[in-house]
């Protein structure tokens, strides 16, 4: 505000020349000196008007990001970011240490017999606490469905039994506080855990050094229960209770995908797991996923009918979005590395062919000859965009990279299928199998993926009505299904691309969140 002082005079007491009676308006030049304060005092406003705008658009910008979602635009809190992230990059700041009067109940978010979710779980000596006042909050099978013991080994049908209070209990705040199965502080493990509680026990396998059984079972399991919890954030950690060379792969994919897809993610190996059991420190998982194969067989429902840990997978409703996560990281990657995810002709949808001739699970030499003559037939006449590939032989990210923009999918029963979980939702697979048996392995991912899937006999489709027995359990897979032996018609299997293509001419690659 601009204020002046006027000097005093008495009414008998002539004014000088320069001074006159009456008001003075506000802007009336008076002074050389006043005149100056007056601009330099605008200068001063507009110069702090600019500031604060720019101080506001930058803001925006650092606390913003602009997400593309079904072709719309949303503007949303930089904060959003951790549906992306491993949650420690925005929870940093969390308390590390707890203490017991801050102590919270543990809380089930969801799951099914063999994967489940929790928040809020204590990890204590060597045994998992599930601290709550309402066990009734807790799914019907209890422990049986959560985590198993190691199985007797004198019974030849290695069955696992529920594991006991070693391993997991459940307990009231007052009975943990009672029996001091808590510490008087615990260490708070931020972020998503996953952690694949099966190992080696003899000559049985954890079955986590496979390809489809790791990442197209375990880890999609638990992958499945956090969306279906309505969280998308990439887990902080891996735990494995499995030494290394049980769960590393002979193809080296589960390796490279969490090193390449999650890179932020600590991966701890089972002498991490021992040494966090020997410290006699309580530990607070924020937020922890955990797979148990005997825990699926021996509690859950579609399971037992098919003999496939993630039977019960499906029944968890999930957004058709929920893979998206896991497929941009690996999108970005390929991406970086030059993978061209268009079509060459836009209108022209993508077929791959998985080729298996060189394994021992095979088409007919003459079978396969004519599959490929009809599918290159199809691709002369601007049907389709077709690839005939031998995976082994391909660069791991160009294998990713074919999966991602293919539209329609094809192979012999085998883990090559397990691609399918990188397509477009919504795209088509067709898994070709004896004509004496089917196995429903790749079938669940297909539903999983909400994708359009065929089990395909030679010369016709193998409907979902003829894939259970009477009883309710699967057909079995028949004395050809491993064999070099396996028939399929070319003739019939270009008239299902050229109508599987039919639907997806107009389907375009989604694009990323951002960039």
């Amino acid at each position: 505000m601009i204020s002046f002082t006027f000097p005093k005079s008495s009414p008998s007491t002539p004014l000088p020349q320069h001074q006159h009676r009456g008001p003075i308006r506000l802007g009336s030049p008076v002074s050389s000196a006043g005149r100056k304060r007056r601009i330099m005092s605008m200068q001063c406003n507009r110069l702090t008007a600019f500031l604060l705008l720019g101080f506001g658009i930058t803001l925006f910008l650092t606390h913003t990001i602009v997400q593309q979602t079904t072709g719309q635009s949303s503007i949303e809190h930089i904060s959003k970011l951790s549906k992306f992230l491993p949650s420690k990059t925005v929870n940093r700041w969390a308390d590390l240490y707890v203490a017991e009067a801050d102590f919270p109940e543990t809380t089930y978010m969801t799951g099914v017999a063999g994967f489940n979710y929790f928040h809020n779980l204590y990890f204590a000596n060597g045994t998992f606490l599930i601290v709550t006042s309402e066990p009734s909050s807790l799914p019907s099978y209890g422990i049986n469905g959560i985590l198993s013991g190691l199985q007797d080994p004198t019974d030849k049908w290695h069955n696992h039994w529920a594991a006991e209070e070693d391993r997991i209990m459940i307990v009231s705040p007052q009975e943990a506080k009672e029996r001091m199965l808590l510490g008087k502080a615990a260490i708070r493990k931020s972020g998503v855990s996953m952690m694949f509680a099966d190992i080696r026990e003899g000559g049985q396998s954890s079955f986590l050094n496979h390809y489809y059984h790791f990442i197209g079972e375990m880890f999609l399991g638990l992958w499945r229960v956090v969306t279906a919890a309505g969280e998308i954030e990439l887990p902080s950690r891996l735990i494995y209770k499995a030494d290394s060379p049980d769960w590393r792969d002979h193809a080296g994919i589960t390796t490279w995908f969490q090193q390449a897809v999650l890179p932020e993610a600590e991966i701890e190996e089972a002498t991490i797991y021992e040494d966090r059991r020997k410290s006699g420190v309580t530990f607070l998982f924020d937020k922890i996923a955990i797979a148990d194969r005997w825990a699926a067989h021996r509690a859950g429902q579609e399971v037992k009918y098919w003999n496939k840990a993630n039977a019960d997978l499906p029944s968890l409703p999930v957004p058709l979005t929920w893979m998206d996560p896991l497929r941009d990281q690996i999108k970005r990657l390929a991406l970086a590395e030059g993978c061209d995810m268009k079509r060459k002709n836009p209108k022209v949808p993508i077929v791959l062919y998985i080729n298996r001739q060189l394994t021992s699970r095979r088409l007919l030499d003459e079978d396969a000859e004519e599959l490929i003559e009809e599918m290159e037939k199809l691709a002369d006449e601007g049907v389709i965009e077709f690839y005939n590939e031998f995976m082994e032989k391909l660069p791991r990210v160009e294998q990713f990279c074919l999966a991602m923009k293919s539209d329609v999918m094809f192979a012999v029963h085998g883990n090559g299928l397990s691609h399918q979980l990188w397509m477009k939702p919504e795209s088509a697979v067709m898994e070709i199998m004896p004509v004496t048996g089917f196995a429903r392995d790749y079938a669940i991912l297909g539903e999983m993926m909400n994708h359009e899937y065929y089990a395909i006999h030679y010369n016709e489709t193998f409907p979902v009505e003829k894939w259970r027995k009477e009883n309710g359990y699967g057909v079995d897979q028949g004395p050809d299904f491993h064999s070099p032996r396996i028939t399929v018609d070319g003739k019939f299997m270009a008239g299902m691309v050229r109508k599987l293509v039919s639907t997806r001419i107009n389907v375009v690659e989604p694009a990323l969140p951002w960039k």
